[in-house]
């Protein structure tokens, strides 16, 4: 079986190096173009099951993969509440805060210390909330197709479509499912630096690329050549589809999840094997390039200031800009 772990597209929080949880923030153009790429560059994929983030952003992007899957599929997008991104509680929505210098806080560290008085304070989600929902989600969503499809593991994909620093999470639940001595990387894949529960960030649409299957398909010479670390590491922070294009993709939600903090035991499976073939992979996105200054992308986009006639002051300027969901010109 195939199993990617997929980072949305570009957003409008994205961009403004703002906080966006739980904050339902809506993809730009560019992170609908990227979507739709990703979804062309796994079109041949054969993917039984799409798992989405509730929020928009996951959504939008988890449909731009099904819409380009065969039309006479019966294939449905499953949204989970259990897949959003980490809470950032009181700092939704607000800017970035970077680390002091010489300081061993993080900013968000620094500032939850300044601000855990203020009235409606609300601290960030914690490591072991997240690590909750994973091991909730991978229990009553992941591993029964496993077990269901271990005679056929090489014929389906599954896709999940969530964010970056939970994604992060996932990937970590998943690897403590296997024995460490049935887990490899790809021949052109580096080892990471930090062990294998700490591979890096994701980009936009970038994606984990695994393989399980038989302890049999690990290449001998890679087993067990990659160490596992026990430590938790610091995650990082981190034009819709026509309607035409996503008939055949259907959204499923489920709404009566399982207690997301209480504890879950997980099996081990000792008989299966996990490949990582591609970190980040963003293979999709080669050629695609971001214009500035513009609605979208392309040669015959047109600046703000055509649609604009002498705002009577830059405050206004600005105001109308950010109400209608755009960028600001590069020449402000």
């Amino acid at each position: 079986m195939r199993l990617l772990l997929v980072r949305h597209g570009e957003t409008v929080d994205n961009v403004a190096n703002v906080y966006a949880g739980h904050t339902d923030s809506a993809l730009t153009n560019h992170g609908v173009l990227q979507a739709n790429r990703l979804g062309i560059h796994l079109a041949a994929s054969k993917i039984s099951n799409i798992f989405s983030s509730d929020l928009q952003r996951a959504v939008k992007t988890a449909e731009a993969i099904c819409a380009a899957q065969d039309s006479r599929t019966s294939l449905q997008v499953t949204k989970l509440r259990l897949l959003r991104e980490q809470d950032f509680g009181y700092y939704e929505k607000k800017t970035f805060h970077q680390r002091l210098k010489d300081s061993k806080k993080t900013g968000k560290e620094t500032y939850s210390e300044a601000h855990r008085t203020n009235h409606g304070f609300k601290d960030v989600e914690s490591k072991e909330s997240m690590k909750g929902r994973m091991e909730t989600f991978v229990k009553e969503h992941l591993m029964h197709l496993l077990d269901n499809n271990y005679r056929n593991l090489d014929d389906h994909t599954v896709v999940i479509v969530a964010h970056g620093i939970i994604l992060g999470q996932l990937w970590r639940v998943v690897l403590r499912q296997f024995n460490s001595k049935y887990v490899s990387i790809g021949p052109d894949v580096p080892n990471p630096e930090r062990g294998l529960e700490n591979i890096g960030g994701w980009s936009n649409t970038g994606y984990l690329d695994l393989f399980i299957g038989s302890i049999q398909d690990v290449p001998l010479a890679k087993v067990g050549s990659v160490p596992l670390l026990d430590e938790e590491s610091n995650a990082e922070r981190p034009v819709e589809l026509e309607k035409d294009d996503i008939q055949h993709c259907k959204i499923r939600s489920l709404d009566n999840e399982p207690n997301i903090l209480k504890p879950v035991k997980l099996s081990s499976h000792d008989t299966m094997s996990l490949i990582v073939k591609s970190i980040n992979n963003q293979d999709h996105l080669r050629g695609l390039k971001k214009t500035r200054g513009g609605l979208g992308r392309g040669l015959n986009n047109k600046t703000l200031d055509m649609y604009i006639t002498r705002p009577t002051s830059s405050a206004l300027y600005v105001h109308f800009i950010l109400s209608q969901g755009l960028r600001i010109p590069m020449a402000m």
